[in-house]
């Protein structure tokens, strides 16, 4: 931004700024300052923010991070995995609504589960993780199997 003190006009979007709704052009500075205040559930950051991790329930956070460690851990599996998830990328607002009641999204959920526990063992964690993470993602699994019944 311009200095601590400048702030947009109520109503003015980033794209009003630039199609030149205000007096002076947006600089770079003012998109990076932009770009910093949108949270969305993935941010690209240099690296990919996942903002909803820290929302599991006590000791179970390592589940959904070791699923996407191995999700991401050779591009074989990334292209499997966005194969998997594209024809649900839409789908945010049905996400939010219903989770995987959703019978495309707990389908899509459960391919991209299986697909981690065939790339987990790429990770090389110690055994008594491995074999946790590999219990709660067949709770998981089996749990979106009963919803489908």
């Amino acid at each position: 931004p311009r200095n601590a003190d400048w702030a947009a006009p109520p109503g003015v979007t980033f794209a009003d700024w630039l199609d030149g709704a205000l007096p002076h052009s947006p600089t770079t500075d003012d998109l990076d300052y932009h770009v910093s205040t949108l949270f969305p559930p993935v941010r690209p950051r240099g690296y990919l923010e996942l903002r909803y991790l820290d929302a599991q329930p006590d000791r179970d956070w390592t589940l959904p991070l070791a699923v996407l460690t191995a999700l991401f851990s050779d591009p074989g599996t990334v292209r499997e995995a966005y194969t998997v998830a594209t024809p649900v990328a839409h789908r945010w607002s049905a996400a939010a609504r219903h989770g995987l009641a959703d019978p495309a999204l707990a389908a899509a959920a459960a391919a991209l589960l299986d697909l981690s526990l065939t790339a987990l063992p790429r990770l090389e964690l110690p055994t008594s993780t491995h074999d946790e993470i590999q219990r709660g993602v067949r709770r998981r699994l089996a749990a979106t199997e009963r919803r489908d019944q």
